[in-house]
């Protein structure tokens, strides 16, 4: 899988103007997480849920990573597919 860069520029500006806001230079999206690899970074988007219980849900909430295969905010793909060298 390989990145569509130009598919990439809104999360970008978003990550740039996180920055800016925050004066954290390593501000953005998956900051703690990075996937490399094919292709460079992929995107994983943050879902918070709780779990269930008897009656009801837990009060506490956990998280789990989404592969985002389209960027959140154009709706284009960020990727597309490559060749697997057999």
């Amino acid at each position: 899988m390989k990145r569509i860069e130009e598919n990439w520029e809104a999360i970008e500006e978003i990550e740039d103007r996180v920055k800016e806001k925050t004066g954290d230079p390593e501000a953005g999206f998956n900051a703690d997480t990075f996937f490399f690899g094919e292709g460079g970074r992929k995107l994983m988007i943050r879902c918070m849920y709780r779990k269930p219980k008897k009656d009801g849900f837990t009060q506490k909430y956990y998280e789990m990573n989404v592969f985002a295969k389209y960027c959140p905010f154009t709706g284009k793909p960020l990727y597309e597919e490559t060749e697997t060298k057999k």
